[in-house]
């Protein structure tokens, strides 16, 4: 009977312990769609015309690796800067958890910009992008695919500026920094 006492307390305790209470990056976004003082923005790629975007098949197929992008914003004014200040620090203290490599960080103009990822150095499954400044507010990108290829993204990225792929969706996200 002590036998039976004793792997019942350890796997309760393994349990308890298996539990995390941090929250994740997916549960942030999701409580801050809501929020009036946030600019929220889901889009699903498969609302971008990839065949008006005269892209390569090698650009096709890496723009294919994109399921999803997520933004979140918040602009700085003189109503909320507590709120920027609570929301920077919980969107930095998320981003400690061991999931998330750090891609690179550098400073701007405009503020510091942290880039982030998980999955392995290959192929990446989250790419997120934190971008904050105590002047003009925070923003939070997260791009979600299936082996995104590092290298692929940025050629990626230069083949979309010379195309004509419709990147309206995301004209809120420029006018949150400026």
């Amino acid at each position: 009977m002590k036998t039976i006492y004793r792997i019942m307390t350890l796997l309760c305790l393994a349990l308890l312990m298996s539990c995390n209470s941090k929250p994740s990056l997916q549960e942030y976004f999701v409580a801050q769609q809501d929020n009036s003082e946030f600019i929220a923005i889901d889009v699903p790629m498969s609302l971008l015309d990839k065949q008006k975007a005269n892209l390569d098949q090698e650009g096709q197929k890496t723009l294919s690796s994109i399921k999803k992008i997520n933004f979140i914003g918040l602009p700085i004014s003189e109503t909320n800067k507590k709120t920027y200040e609570k929301e920077q620090k919980a969107i930095t203290e998320i981003l400690k958890d061991e999931n998330y490599q750090t891609l690179m960080q550098f400073n701007t103009k405009m503020g510091k910009v942290v880039l982030k990822y998980t999955g392995d150095d290959d192929t990446i499954d989250e790419l997120i992008v934190f971008a904050k400044s105590p002047d003009k507010g925070l923003g939070l990108v997260r791009m979600t695919g299936k082996d995104m290829k590092p290298e692929k993204m940025i050629k990626l990225a230069e083949s979309i500026d010379k195309s004509n792929v419709d990147i309206s969706q995301f004209a809120k996200i420029g006018k949150l920094f400026k």
